[in-house]
């Protein structure tokens, strides 16, 4: 018996896709600019998750160069076939459609395999006997709308790592100017193919569709009952949005599961990201149907403390929830001594398209305390601290500066409308602290104790009022402001605790 707790993965999680090999899941979910790329986790329960590594971790596995935070790597599939396993996705920021390989699903992962003659993104695989099929999403030519797309399958030879044959378009919705037929996925149960895929666009009007066929290269015909699943018409108050983007998993007792992203805003903000959800599915008139006579994903409120204390920042290699903006925090030209992390000053900032000395973990609730002891010795052009992010525009940064001499806290809120000061305090020594504090979608900042900036709010911080497809981060980060000093922050003692 599953008992599920939702959601099974607490914040920026989206795009689940998922697998099993005996009796192991295995999930990957998207990361769009941050690296390393595409978590891998596994379960022996559906519920309670591990992350055992990243699909996408060299140079020459994820290329995210100039990449804005929400492009980069989109919805990967994961497959097992053949004792190997197979993780095939889209960089939009370069390269397009490619597939990745590996033995173990914790890696190593092989080079990427890119896909010539791929148009569209959220691409899949589906096996059958010895045949491997590229499932995908693309724009109609000519289309009629924006949005109007379509599912497509295509032969891919994996020997060759090419596809071949023709490409067959397959359907193109559910109802009459769907928009966003996309994330599609194919499974093969008794008599049918089943098509799952999302439409609507992966905001309020997001959905789950199913179609299916009794040949793989259809036709297929729309379940009469679809969407299988959406929120879309329980109205914004709902606590659980934007409920989508799925994958079908059968367990070995012969059990089917759907996992599937979705979000859940406090005052039209959903900072924590697109999280993942789990739902029972039974079999009726051989249609699936999602949490029979409930309909819909109820969230389970629990009083559980998550406290990490991430002393793995201090040493390398650092922990595998470690994340970094477009370049995997272990190239970052780090050192550790004594249990301390020296980040380099680089002269990007937050809001460049570079690679900041930034190294963060994702946002898990929104109570959290986080504090950092740090070394602030610093020239004019050099600023270090703590930085709770969520893309290049809209993020708060509490740093110390040297300013006219003395060194002080600062506090400044970017928004599209430009910087804010929040707050700003001079403090004195060569080691300091400084504490973020968030409740309520309020951020508290405190430096050696003192309060630098209180009520800082954090509810445009969100792609409900930026845009984009994450969610926040928070992290350690140093710059020399455009200039390349050689130097070094230093930092000690982080506590990261997730209250939820």
């Amino acid at each position: 018996m599953i008992t599920i707790t939702n959601p099974i993965q607490k914040g920026f999680y989206p795009d689940p896709s998922i697998c099993r090999v005996g009796k192991d899941y295995y999930m990957v979910h998207s990361t769009f600019a941050y690296a390393p790329g595409i978590p891998v986790f596994t379960s022996t329960n559906l519920r309670d998750w591990v992350q055992i590594g990243h699909v996408l971790e060299r140079e020459e596995q994820l290329g995210l160069k100039g990449a804005k935070v929400s492009q980069g790597i989109y919805a990967p599939t994961i497959r097992y076939f053949d004792e190997k396993f197979y993780v095939i996705t889209t960089n939009v920021s370069g390269g397009g459609n490619f597939y990745v390989t590996s033995e173990k699903a914790e890696g190593p992962w092989s080079d990427p395999v890119y896909l010539k003659d791929a148009p569209g993104m959220d691409p899949s695989l589906f096996f059958e006997n010895e045949t491997c099929y590229y499932v995908g999403q693309r724009t109609k030519e000519p289309a009629a709308y924006y949005g109007d797309c379509e599912i497509w399958i295509q032969m891919l030879d994996l020997r060759e790592g090419k596809l071949v044959g023709e490409p067959k378009s397959i359907f193109d919705g559910s109802m009459k100017r769907t928009i966003w037929a996309e994330g599609p996925h194919i499974y093969h149960k008794g008599d049918y193919y089943y098509l799952l895929l999302a439409e609507g666009g992966t905001g309020y009007n997001h959905s789950i569709a199913v179609a299916r066929s009794r040949l793989l290269e259809g036709p297929y015909e729309s379940c009469p009952h679809n969407p299988v699943l959406t929120h879309r018409h329980l109205g914004h108050r709902y606590p659980i949005q934007n409920i989508g983007h799925g994958d079908l998993i059968e367990t070995p007792g012969g059990k089917w599961f759907l996992v599937m992203l979705g979000t859940r805003p406090v005052n039209g903000c959903a900072e924590l990201g697109r999280e993942t959800f789990l739902a029972e599915v039974e079999w009726e008139e051989e249609w699936p149907v999602v949490n029979p006579q409930v309909g819909k994903v109820a969230g389970k409120k629990e009083s559980k403390v998550f406290e990490k204390k991430h002393d793995i920042f201090w040493t390398l290699p650092l922990d595998m929830r470690c994340i970094g903006l477009r370049e995997n925090p272990s190239n970052i030209p780090l050192k550790a001594e004594e249990g301390k992390l020296f980040l380099p000053f680089r002269p990007e900032t937050m809001e460049d398209l570079g690679t900041p000395s930034f190294i963060g973990t994702r946002l898990l609730s929104r109570t959290f305390d986080a504090k950092v002891e740090l070394e602030a010795v610093f020239s004019g052009a050099e600023e270090a601290g703590l930085v709770y992010f969520y893309d290049e525009h809209h993020y708060i940064k509490a740093v110390f500066r040297n300013t006219g001499g003395r060194c002080e806290a600062v506090v400044i809120k970017r928004t599209g409308a430009g910087e804010t000061e929040m707050g700003r305090s001079p403090v004195a020594g060569e080691v300091h602290t400084l504490q973020l504090q968030g409740e309520n979608q309020i951020l508290c900042v405190m430096a050696d104790d003192r309060k630098v900036a209180d009520g800082v709010e954090v509810k445009d911080l969100c792609s409900e009022r930026a845009g984009g497809f994450t969610g926040c981060t928070i992290g350690v980060y140093a710059s020399s402001v455009h200039t390349d000093s050689g130097r070094y922050a230093i930092f000690d003692t982080l506590l990261l605790k997730f209250i939820d």
